[in-house]
C-alpha cells in the first residue's frame, strides 16, 4: 500500500493540478499505442503531453529501445523484469514502481517466466509523441 502512496505522490509532485489542461472529454484507448488517458500540460511543460498507458510485456527479454520523455511504470499484476543502459536487470512486483529517464536505453524488458504481467506506464512525452524514439 506504501509504494501506491509513493506513486501517486511523486505523479502529483511531478504534475501540480495547475500544470494540467483537463478537457471535458478526456480521450481514451483510442490514442496512440492504446493510451488510457493523454492530457496537454500546459506553462513550463506546454511542449509535452502527460500519457497513461496499460502495457502487457512479453516473457522474456523485450527488444532493446528508447523513449522520447520519461516513464513511470507501476507493476498491477505479475512481475516484471527491468533495466536500463545495461545496469543489472532487477525484478519488480505488484505494486512497486520503477523509472526511465528521457532517452536512456531500455536494455531489458519482460514479464517474468510463469508471471504475465500488467503495467501502468506515466509518461511524459513531446506533444503528439507515441513515446517510441526514432531508430538510428
Amino acid at each position: 500500500m506504501e509504494d501506491r502512496r509513493t506513486f501517486l505522490a511523486l505523479a502529483m509532485a511531478l504534475f501540480p493540478a495547475s500544470l494540467l489542461t483537463l478537457s471535458a472529454q478526456a480521450q481514451t484507448a483510442s490514442g496512440p499505442r492504446g493510451d488510457l488517458a493523454r492530457h496537454t500540460l500546459t506553462g513550463p511543460l506546454a511542449d509535452f503531453d502527460l500519457v497513461l498507458q496499460e502495457l502487457h510485456p512479453p516473457v522474456g527479454d523485450g527488444r532493446e529501445h528508447r523513449h522520447t520523455g520519461s516513464v513511470l511504470g507501476y507493476v498491477l499484476e505479475g512481475k516484471v523484469k527491468f533495466a536500463v543502459n545495461h545496469e543489472p536487470a532487477r525484478i519488480y512486483g505488484v505494486g512497486e514502481i520503477f523509472f526511465e529517464e528521457t532517452g536512456a536505453l531500455h536494455s531489458t524488458w519482460g514479464s517474468v517466466e510463469g508471471s504475465l504481467a500488467r503495467v501502468l506506464a506515466f509518461m511524459v512525452l513531446p506533444k503528439g509523441s507515441n513515446g517510441a524514439a526514432p531508430r538510428a
